[in-house]
C-alpha cells in the first residue's frame, strides 16, 4: 500500500504556519512594548521559511541566530524546516516534537500538525514506528484530522495492517468531501485483502471524480493486471505515463509494463 505520491501530497511538508508567528508576536508585545509588530514578525517568519526551501544551510544559521534573539517557536519551526531541507530528518523530527510538546493545550490543532510534520520526517528516515507514535500523538490532540487519519492508514498499509488502515480511511471519508485519495487507498487495501469487487468499486468512484488521476490509474491498472486483463492494465499505465511522466506513479507504471512484457514472452 506504499503510494509514494499520495504520501508526499499530504500537508506534512514544512510549509509556513502563520499561527506560530502570531503567537510569538503576541507574547513578545506583552512582555516588551517595543517589540516587533505582528506584520514584521510574520514577514520575517515567511522569509525564513522560504529561504529554508531554497538555501537551507543559510536558513539554519539565520534561524538559530533568530532563536537566540527571542524568535520563539517561529524561529524553531524555521530551524526544523532547514533541517528538512538539509535532509537531517532526525534533527527535524526531534525539533518539531519539542515545539509541539511545549505548546499550550489551547493550540491543540497546531500541535497536531507539528506532530504530523515530525512523523513525515521519521518516514523519510524509514522509521515508521516513530512516525506512528507522532501521528498517534497528533490524533489525541485532533481526533478529526483527515490528514492524520490518512497518514496513519498509509503507515498501517505499509505494515500490511489493512483492516486497521481501512478503519482510519473510513473515518476520514466521513469527515471530508475531498475523498479521491481516500478512495484510492481504500481500493488498494481491499485489493490486498482479496476483495476485488470492493477494490473495483472504490477505484471507479475515484476515477469518476478525476479520470486522469495518476494514482487512480496506477491502482486500476494493477487491479486489471491481477485479474488477467493485461490489455486493460496496459491502457491505464500508458495513459498514466502520458499524463504524468515524471511522477512516482509513472515509475511504478513503467515497472508494471515491463513485467507485462516479460510475462508475454
Amino acid at each position: 500500500m506504499s503510494i509514494r505520491s499520495l504520501l508526499i501530497s499530504l500537508f506534512f511538508v514544512l510549509a509556513a504556519a502563520p499561527g506560530i508567528a502570531r503567537a510569538d508576536t503576541a507574547a513578545a508585545n506583552e512582555a516588551q512594548p517595543g517589540a516587533q509588530d505582528e506584520a514584521a514578525q510574520q514577514k520575517k517568519y515567511q522569509a525564513c521559511m522560504k529561504l529554508a526551501g531554497k538555501t537551507p544551510k543559510l536558513a539554519l544559521k539565520q534561524a538559530m541566530e533568530w532563536e537566540k534573539a527571542g524568535g520563539g517557536d517561529a524561529a524553531r519551526h524555521c530551524v526544523a524546516a532547514s533541517y528538512m531541507g538539509l535532509k537531517q530528518y532526525d534533527d527535524a523530527a526531534m525539533e518539531l516534537e519539542r515545539i509541539a510538546q511545549t505548546m499550550p493545550q489551547v493550540k491543540a490543532p497546531m500541535m497536531a500538525q507539528l506532530f504530523g510534520q515530525a512523523a513525515q520526517a521519521w518516514m523519510n528516515m524509514n522509521q515508521p514506528d516513530r512516525a506512528l507514535n507522532d501521528v498517534n500523538q497528533g490524533l489525541k490532540l485532533n481526533k478529526n484530522s483527515v490528514d492524520l487519519l490518512v497518514f496513519r492508514a498509509i503507515i498501517y498499509g505499509n505494515q500490511e495492517k489493512y483492516f486497521e488502515a481501512l478503519d482510519d480511511l473510513n473515518a476520514a471519508y466521513d469527515l471530508t468531501s475531498d475523498r479521491a485519495t481516500i478512495l484510492i487507498l481504500r481500493a488498494t487495501a481491499y485489493r490486498k485483502l482479496e476483495q476485488p469487487d470492493l477494490a473495483k468499486d472504490n477505484i471507479e468512484m475515484a476515477l469518476k471524480a478525476d479520470p486522469n488521476d495518476p494514482d487512480a490509474l496506477l491502482e486500476r491498472g494493477t487491479q486489471r493486471a491481477e485479474a488477467g486483463d493485461k490489455d486493460g492494465a496496459r491502457t491505464d499505465w500508458v495513459k498514466l505515463i502520458e499524463i504524468a511522466p515524471d511522477s512516482p506513479a509513472a515509475e511504478d507504471a513503467r515497472a508494471g509494463l515491463a513485467d507485462l512484457d516479460v510475462k508475454a514472452n
